[in-house]
């Protein structure tokens, strides 16, 4: 038969049976390829091209067993030409193989285009011609290791000779893989005793170097290099963790390697790149480590890829005194090095390496310990006499051994210490004594410390002239035995003096002198204890002095300080010894009062006090008057912890404020409830800021003439309402305090500014020209950033200006900081933005201040016009304030005008607009174009016409 080659595209065509002599040439050469024995894949590709050439098998196959899978994986021919895959296929499951094919006989598929199991295989087939198969195991040890597989495209080539030509290679194959590897076995076994003689050698070696070494770094270079050169290693490399980093090894000695490593190379062990290196693993599990590397590659540190033919490493860790101190690494270049008991034998010679470097380690210890105490004996002397302390050392017989220059200063001793050594202990004792506080209670107290024995530390002597010294006593033993006894003293007078301010400061105020609340907090925790044992009740008050900030912004802080220290002296002039006042920061303080019987007594001493603040203090050639404001509580009546008890003195302190100041309230539990209900309100608007719940209604403001439509229309004021709850509108008067707070107060401001002048831009659009004006807190008006958030609204709603804008703040907005208020308000005006001054005549501002500031209405609040009509005082203050306002040119606006005849009245005394329910109740923003359209005042109002239009002749800016 023409031999076509392993990869012919057809199929033994046209086989015919081979010969007798071409079987047994195979068998032959089969025989002599095992003689040779081959590495199995060398083998099984030699085989093929035997039964190819010598019996014309064509497409054959080797496939070995793979029991962990289920699979024959292909071994050979290892690699297959383009086109050729399907019939040489990587793998084939061993469902294909017949329960006898495992006993070790062939298996012969004539029909395999039909066979089942192989119906992923059939193209194939078909593609290549291929009819009939057999598959010949090959038996190792008595185990089916593979199986040889042969096609052809003719049913009738496998003969029953060449079936048994076949099964006979078959055995011929696996006696030889059993030779071979029983061969394999054999070597590896020679290998293995030599390895393990060669560590046994290594150990030996190591041992030596051990008891030979003059240091640490020459025993760690010489265990390199036994390894490498004695041992036969590739390399062999020690690294030691940092003393002061145990998460960093640094090589510490090398052989083997090539000279492109670097030396004292670092490595930090927690970098995730190092975690897979062997001395790593070694170093965190404290056990040897093993790493088999890629034949042609190593990663492990510090060798980087400088070593390619490595293929294993043993890295082992190394115990000084039982703790790992570092790792110890060899290199060789035989994947199966380190056996169990070549890894044995170098473990032990890590341990004699760990046993060389603890030696080592303990000789240079015991050197650096010999120049030390070298050089204290030497030194000894001098460093002591050179002491700042007094040291006096006398020996058990009562002669004194040493004295040094600082002890002698310290008692006045005329004499040097050379003079003083040698001399009885009772010449130094008799000499001391004259500077002692108390001699004769200061020698009894060294006589009771020498009886004892024992260590004292820490007592102090009181010395003639205030002075303190700090005396040590150490009793000298040697071997148990007593042999003398050390003094040791330094002055401390300064340290305790410092000490005693340093204590001062920390609980006592320094502008005043008071107890601070440190202190307060002490003694009010004594007091409860006082006030419960003796069954009477004890004053906690919080003082406040009403107005103050306005002391220190006209006569400065130091003024200021003087006015505290004078009122704190005025406050104590009305209490007790044994009463409390201290001072808890700026102008508040804080009251204790002891052993009272009944609440009348406590109001007494509070009127005493108030009036003891009223009188003037004089500063600077001027009198100053000021109030305060103070808060009680009693206990045990309120039961409550220390910090319990001055927060309600607190809260009832603010009550007093809330009421109008220059009094005293006792605290109430309602004072702690409406506290709550004010911090939940804040919480409320905080919320609603951050939800968008607050909102905008308007309100109109008219003249007073009576004009219909827009010309009669002085303004929209904006008014926020609170709109969670989705039933009703919550008014401001539920919210008050919180538009004043010190972290909302800017952001509701802002939140006003951009809606109203949103709003007002809107209505412009609309051809509405109507301004709008805008309630500013206080806190927001003198707010550093106020005129950023101005100019930032502004750039947002430019039309706005067109017909100008107000801001109008209470009454009391000014006086909390008047100078500042005028700047502010200046400003204002320069810009164009008109100011007004809300809610008059409610609080503490006067006439005076209206005038100084640059205000251009005042509106007259809304509890003086309600009962005008009925009321002659309130009409009187009415008429004052509304004719006071014309001779300083300021405009006057009316609230709270809820019926014609009321703003009939106010007409007739000169007042110059009107708001309230009477002309239109608060409005949504997008209502307020329709309403100014459809806007007619009463009819009584039609008589004012000429009144209006002569105001309007008397003012140009058209008001």
């Amino acid at each position: 038969m023409h031999n076509q080659g392993p990869h012919s595209m057809q199929v033994n065509a046209g086989a015919v049976a081979a010969s007798s002599e071409s079987f047994y040439a195979a068998l032959s050469e089969i025989g002599q390829l095992l003689v040779r024995s081959l590495e199995p894949l060398e083998l099984y590709e030699a085989i093929i091209e035997v039964l190819e050439r010598r019996i014309g098998a064509l497409l054959v196959m080797v496939g070995e067993v793979d029991h962990a899978t289920g699979w024959f994986r292909r071994i050979a021919p290892a690699e297959v030409p383009a086109g050729m895959q399907d019939i040489y296929p990587e793998r084939l499951p061993f469902a294909v193989a017949q329960p006898t094919f495992w006993q070790g006989i062939p298996q012969l598929e004539s029909d395999i285009r039909h066979a089942p199991g192989l119906e992923m295989h059939r193209q194939a087939y078909v593609r290549h011609g291929v009819v009939s198969v057999v598959a010949v195991p090959v038996m190792k040890f008595g185990e089916v290791s593979a199986a040889l597989v042969i096609r052809s495209s003719h049913a009738s080539f496998f003969s029953t000779q060449m079936i048994e030509l076949l099964r006979q290679a078959g055995a011929s194959i696996g006696l030889g893989l059993e030779a071979h590897a029983q061969r394999r076995m054999l070597l590896r076994a020679v290998r293995e005793e030599a390895r393990q003689r060669r560590a046994l050698r290594l150990l030996s070696e190591m041992i030596k170097v051990v008891t030979r070494s003059t240091d640490e770094q020459v025993l760690l270079a010489d265990s390199c290099d036994v390894a490498h050169d004695a041992g036969g290693y590739r390399f062999a490399w020690i690294g030691l963790l940092e003393d002061d980093d145990p998460g960093v090894l640094r090589l510490r000695a090398r052989a083997g390697f090539p000279g492109e490593v670097v030396a004292d190379q670092r490595c930090i062990l927690a970098d995730p790149e190092r975690r897979e290196d062997a001395a790593v693993i070694a170093l965190s599990t404290g056990q040897p480590s093993i790493c088999h590397l890629p034949t042609d590659v190593s990663r492990d540190w510090p060798l980087g890829d400088s070593i390619p033919d490595l293929h294993a490493i043993l890295a082992l860790p190394l115990r000084v005194d039982g703790v790992i101190v570092g790792t110890f690494v060899i290199g060789a270049t035989q994947s199966e090095s380190f056996t169990p008991v070549e890894t044995q034998v170098f473990q032990e010679m890590a341990v004699e390496l760990g046993l060389g470097m603890q030696i080592q380690r303990a000789r240079a210890a015991r050197r650096v310990a010999e120049q030390d105490l070298q050089f204290n004996l030497e030194h000894f002397r001098t460093i002591l006499s050179n002491q700042h302390a007094g040291l006096l050392v006398i020996s058990d017989d009562g002669v004194v051994k040493f004295v040094n220059e600082a002890f002698c200063a310290l008692y006045g001793f005329a004499q040097s210490p050379a003079d003083l050594e040698g001399c009885p202990a009772s010449t130094i004792y008799a000499r001391i004594r004259e500077v002692y506080e108390d001699p004769d209670r200061e020698i009894a107290r060294v006589k009771a410390i020498v009886d004892r024995n024992e260590p004292v530390r820490g007592d102090e002597v009181a010395i003639k002239g205030g002075r303190i010294f700090l005396r040590d006593f150490t009793p000298i033993r040697i071997n148990g035995v007593l042999q003398g006894r050390i003094w040791q003293q330094r002055d401390i007078t300064e340290q305790k003096m410092h000490e005693a301010r340093v204590e001062r400061l920390a609980f006592y105020d320094v502008v005043t002198g008071l107890p601070n609340r440190r202190l307060l907090f002490e003694l009010l925790g004594q007091a409860r204890e006082r006030a419960a044992s003796e069954g009477s009740l004890l004053a906690i008050g919080v003082l406040d002095l009403d107005r103050f900030k306005s002391v220190n912004d006209t006569i400065g802080h130091g003024g200021g300080d003087h006015v505290l220290a004078e009122a704190s002296a005025r406050i104590l002039g009305m209490l007790r010894e044994a009463d409390v006042l201290a001072r808890f920061g700026g102008d508040e303080f804080a009251l204790l009062i002891y052993g009272l019987d009944s609440r009348e007594q406590l109001d007494v001493i509070s009127r005493c006090i108030l009036q003891a603040l009223r009188a003037p203090f004089n500063l600077m050639d001027e009198q100053l008057y000021l109030s305060a404001s103070i808060g009680w509580t009693l206990y045990p009546l309120d039961a409550s912890d220390s910090e319990g008890l001055v927060r309600h003195a607190d809260m009832a302190m603010y009550a007093a404020k809330e009421e109008g100041k220059d009094r005293g309230l006792l605290y109430e539990p309602a004072m702690e409830m409406e506290l709550q209900r004010l911090q939940a309100m804040r919480e409320r608007i905080a919320q609603a800021l951050l939800r968008s719940h607050l909102q905008l209604v308007f309100q109109p403001i008219v003249y007073i003439d009576g004009l219909a439509g827009s010309q009669g229309v002085a303004g929209m004021e904006a008014l926020l309402r609170l709109n969670d709850s989705g039933k009703e509108l919550i008014e401001p008067a539920n919210f008050m305090h919180v538009l004043d707070d010190p972290q909302l107060a800017r952001p509701i401001g802002r939140y006003v500014l951009d809606e109203a002048l949103r709003y007002c831009q809107s209505w412009l659009r609309a051809g509405v020209s109507i301004p709008v004006s805008i309630n500013i807190s206080t806190r927001h008006l003198l707010h550093p950033a106020f005129f950023n958030d101005i100019d930032a609204v502004l750039e947002t709603y430019p039309d706005v200006m067109d017909v100008g804008f107000g801001i109008e703040v209470t009454e009391t907005g000014p006086s909390m900081d008047h100078a500042r208020a005028k700047i502010v308000i200046e400003e204002c005006r320069r810009r164009g933005i008109r100011v007004g001054l809300d809610d008059f005549g409610t609080g503490s501002a006067s006439l005076s201040h209206i005038q100084q500031l640059d205000i251009e209405h005042i509106k007259l609040d809304q509890s003086f016009v309600r009962d005008i009509l009925d009321d002659e005082r309130n009409m009187a203050i009415a008429a004052g304030v509304i004719t006071t306002a014309r001779m300083l040119a300021k405009m006057v606006i009316a609230e709270g005008v809820e019926t014609a005849e009321q703003g009939d009245l106010l007409a007739s005394l000169g007042c110059h607009q009107l708001q309230g329910f009477s002309i239109s109740r608060p409005m949504p923003g997008e209502a307020v174009p329709a309403w100014v359209a459809s806007w007619a005042p009463p009819a009584s109002w039609g008589s004012l016409v000429n009144e209006r239009q002569s105001l309007l002749a008397d003012q140009p800016d058209g008001r």
